[in-house]
């Protein structure tokens, strides 16, 4: 997904909720191109389809999205609109932040509803959540010293894609881990007590691998793992 600078942002901004509609509309339903869109719209240049280019990426999506919403409407278009923060969004395009760690894990089923924007809320969520954590954790691994934000993910105990809307971006359903730590979490070669110990799989060679089992819990300065899922987690990797 691209993120847009200052400037395009301001343009958007400027728009008309109807006028970002029609946009939309023209895109996602009609597989209208860009430059044409331009064309159709008075309020819109012809800036060879740059315009129209920045009302859809601000919404979060691209080309892989053209013509794909057959029943989309253009009065739910407008409700969505209406429903998304636009400062927020602003934040989530100027943060210094790659989202591809966390794309990578969303994925959405049928319960997750029809909302056209899921995706960018999703995102920005997850964006929302990061830096909630990075500030609890000190922008440190919780198991270990890594301190790189780069090689920091946001580590969910209950699983994106069995959690609920509210679970995804609970700061008590997540840890701040290294990528090391996250895949060990996430495939259940390590798991934590209600009382934050550290406990590994004996299915697991963490010798053979040079992995230390010599862990122990950094807590948070606030929003401690909920035990419900510390609980959720152990049960699925057979801890309990």
């Amino acid at each position: 997904m691209a993120k847009l600078d200052q400037r395009r942002i301001n343009f958007v901004k400027s728009l008309t909720i109807k006028v970002r509609a029609q946009v939309l509309y023209l895109f996602l339903k009609e597989g209208i191109s860009n430059r044409k869109i331009e064309g159709l719209i008075d309020a819109l240049a012809e800036e060879d389809g740059w315009q129209a280019w920045s009302v859809i990426h601000f919404y979060g999506f691209d080309s892989n999205s053209k013509a794909k919403y057959p029943r989309l409407t253009l009065k739910k278009i407008e409700e969505n609109i209406l429903n998304v923060n636009v400062e927020d969004l602003e934040e989530f395009h100027l943060a210094n932040y790659d989202g591809n760690e966390v794309a990578r894990k969303i994925t959405f089923s049928e319960n997750d509803g029809k909302d056209v924007f899921r995706t960018i809320k999703a995102r920005q969520g997850q964006y929302k959540l990061r830096k909630a954590l990075l500030q609890y954790y000190r922008s440190k691994c919780a198991l270990c010293s890594i301190n790189d934000p780069k090689l920091l993910v946001t580590s969910h105990i209950k699983t994106w894609s069995t959690a609920s809307a509210e679970e995804r971006i609970d700061t008590t359903n997540a840890i701040l881990l290294c990528k090391l730590h996250d895949g060990l979490f996430e495939n259940g070669n390590i798991s934590l007590s209600d009382d934050y110990n550290v406990l590994y799989s004996l299915d697991y060679d963490f010798e053979g691998q040079r992995i230390s089992t010599n862990l122990s819990f950094s807590m948070p300065t606030e929003d401690y793992p909920e035990s419900v899922y510390l609980q959720e987690h152990r049960l699925k990797h057979g801890y309990e």
